[in-house]
């Protein structure tokens, strides 16, 4: 599979992320300053001798709420939002602390520069993301220090673990057909939670705690929130937002679950390897037809129109005998169809869409290099072997982006699990 960098994967995830809580701050960017200040100036926190101020976690709450998609700010949201904005903030210290270590540092010039194409990116620019930021309480040093935490983070654990994380193309492939098998299906706007078992043993309070979860968000607490909090997913860093997926993408005993929800609704526990998923859908869609641009080559034997039960049987004989030579897939079609003396049409490239009945339906039930079953049209009998396969649906993946996202997916819980572990061995004081 291609090599891989630490700028790239930085870029990949960090920059997605800073989209996004641009796109939320925009919103709604007033709403959180109408209301009572909740914390008194202080220390609300130390780190490893490293103080974490009562200002600091004002700004990261008002942050956060403002890119909650909260109708309503009460006394519950306020504390859920101060208490995920300190969890978050004692990451970040650990986060810097940690490339302090590495001697890894990104200047405030650096972080500008990032956030300044990613503002152009969304059509704005890094003035107006600042002006936005301090219309909610935030200063735009507040949001470098949280930018800089998440560039050096993904640097330090792509550089130290990138290199270990190994998708081959039989995972790839995998996720691909998941996901084709269920193109035809409805297509969800999922939210999900992730709660991880430490051990075997800790699995029931896992279940227990999910279920205590469950009950709070069904009674109005934010998921976003909630997510950022507890969920051990790498999605937790945008609210748990997986985006429009099919059910392929799921986990099996999460798919059979989500399958089964109306839009606006929250699952149960659902029990899965290694932990416990919470999801919401959000909405509901109609899937859009798949399209595929195919790479075909046919062998064929034509059948005179009129001819008997019998002379059909002898042109799917010879069709069999070519297919049992096939070798090597398109590379061997000639040499096969001569074994059984038929003809061979190459159709180079060609849309799925314009394959008659019933060739489309047999080319694209095809992986790459492999041959149909035999089948009969009113011209004769058939076997088509495809050659190469590119999918062009907008809602399918390409193997490259599935291969992308595979690895992220792997890296980030390496992240959370090398996080988890420092913040174990760290002096945190909260007063």
């Amino acid at each position: 599979m291609k090599p891989r960098t630490i700028s790239a994967y930085a870029g990949r995830v960090a920059l997605g992320a800073v989209l996004a809580m641009s796109c939320a701050i925009s919103l709604a960017p007033r709403q959180v300053m109408a209301q009572e200040r909740p914390l008194s100036e202080g220390v609300a926190a130390i780190v490893n001798d490293q103080p974490i101020t009562r200002l600091d976690v004002r700004q990261r709450v008002q942050f956060l709420i403002a890119t909650s998609g909260a109708q309503q700010i009460t006394p519950e949201l306020l504390q859920r939002a101060t208490s995920a904005a300190l969890n978050n903030l004692i990451d970040e210290r650990l986060q810097l602390q940690e490339a302090a270590k590495f001697k890894l540092d990104v200047p405030d010039r650096e972080v500008d520069r990032i956030l300044t194409n990613q503002a152009r990116q969304n059509g704005s620019t890094l003035e107006n993301f600042f002006r936005d930021l301090a219309d909610i309480g935030v200063s735009a040093q507040s949001y470098r220090d949280k930018t800089r935490a998440e560039i050096v983070w993904q640097r330090i654990v792509s550089g130290r673990f990138g290199s270990r994380v190994r998708i081959n193309r039989d995972q790839v492939k995998a996720a691909l057909d998941r996901i084709l098998a269920n193109t035809n299906k409805p297509q969800y706007l999922i939210s999900e939670i992730f709660l991880e078992d430490e051990n075997v043993q800790s699995a029931p309070q896992t279940l227990e705690g999910a279920k205590t979860l469950v009950q709070q968000l069904r009674a109005g607490a934010p998921f976003q929130l909630v997510a950022q909090q507890y969920s051990f997913a790498p999605s937790a860093s945008t609210g748990g937002d997986m985006g429009w997926i099919t059910l392929g993408e799921l986990k099996t005993e999460v798919a059979g679950v989500v399958e089964q929800m109306a839009a606006g609704t929250i699952s149960e526990p659902i029990v899965v390897p290694g932990g416990v998923m919470i999801v919401s859908v959000r909405e509901k869609r109609d899937p859009s037809p798949p399209k595929a641009k195919l790479k075909l080559r046919e062998m064929t034997r034509k059948v005179p129109a009129g001819s008997d039960e019998a002379t059909w049987r002898r042109a799917e004989q010879a069709a069999r005998t070519s297919r049992d030579a096939l070798r090597n897939g398109c590379d061997g079609v000639s040499r096969a169809a001569q074994r059984g003396g038929l003809d061979v049409i190459d159709y180079g490239e060609i849309e799925d869409a314009d394959l008659g009945e019933p060739f489309r339906t047999q080319a694209l039930g095809l992986s790459n290099g492999q041959a149909s079953a035999i089948f009969r049209s009113d011209a004769g009998v058939h076997v088509m072997v495809l050659c190469d396969r590119e999918n062009t649906g907008s809602d399918i993946p390409t193997l490259e982006q599935l291969e992308d996202r595979l690895y992220d997916q792997e890296l980030s819980l390496i992240a959370r699990r090398y996080l988890r572990d420092i913040r174990r061995e760290a002096a945190i004081i909260q007063p």
